[in-house]
């Protein structure tokens, strides 16, 4: 059902942008339509059960791919919302990621513990309200099985995850259905990953200009 749909969702999605962009506001624009996303996605898997909760950060160690708008307002609640020692904090964990995590596999992630640079130290997600299409699409429905699934000792023990398969389709449609809606207005449609992505726009407040003008962010970002 989710794919039937996708190209209809995709439709709404630019409508709402191109009502949204209409008034100038760009920012507030991609922020509603990313929220719509979200609600979209989550009305298809309204009543579904799930194990996961906070401070259940076991899936955390993943390598995640966001939309560089998505990127650009977990930078901006970052830079314009939290203490300048939580932020300063912050940014280290993100040049670390940048250097040795980012460059990791799934697997290597895992037997190295290398955690998403935002979790909190009570393991919850610092910037859950804005968290990406691609976390909310995954979903545990055994913890014990997800807690075993990504402890970092090897051994040949067997480590799938029941999993909502339902949610990530709905949620892999979303960003789809987006990213088409950003390139439909002449804006960067590509993803990045979520912890470069973050960190280039703190640091470079540039890079936003660039993007809000339908500039093409520099190909070193992802290199």
């Amino acid at each position: 059902m989710v794919q039937m749909n996708l190209d209809l969702f995709c439709d709404e999605l630019t409508a709402l942008l191109a009502d949204s962009l209409g008034t100038g506001a760009v920012e507030g624009a991609l922020a509603e339509t990313l929220a719509f996303c979200a609600a979209e996605a989550e009305a298809l898997c309204s009543g579904r059960p799930m194990a996961c909760g906070r401070g259940c950060p076991h899936c955390c160690v993943l390598n995640v791919a966001v939309l560089l708008p998505e990127a650009l307002l977990i930078a901006e609640r970052i830079t314009g919302q939290w203490a300048d020692a939580e932020r300063g904090e912050l940014l280290q964990r993100l040049v670390r990621h940048s250097n040795w995590d980012r460059w990791m596999d799934d697997e290597e992630r895992i037997f190295r513990q290398a955690f998403c640079p935002l979790l909190a130290v009570d393991g919850s997600c610092s910037i859950h309200p804005l968290r990406p299409l691609a976390c909310r699409g995954v979903a545990s429905l055994d913890g014990d099985s997800c807690q075993q699934a990504f402890d970092p000792i090897i051994s040949d023990r067997d480590r799938s995850v029941p999993a909502d398969l339902q949610r990530r389709r709905a949620y892999d449609a979303a960003f789809i259905a987006m990213a088409r809606a950003l390139g439909q207005h002449g804006l960067d449609d590509r993803s990045i990953e979520l912890g470069s992505g973050i960190r280039a726009f703190a640091e470079a407040p540039e890079l936003r200009t660039l993007f809000f003008s339908g500039g093409r962010l520099p190909r070193e970002l992802w290199g």
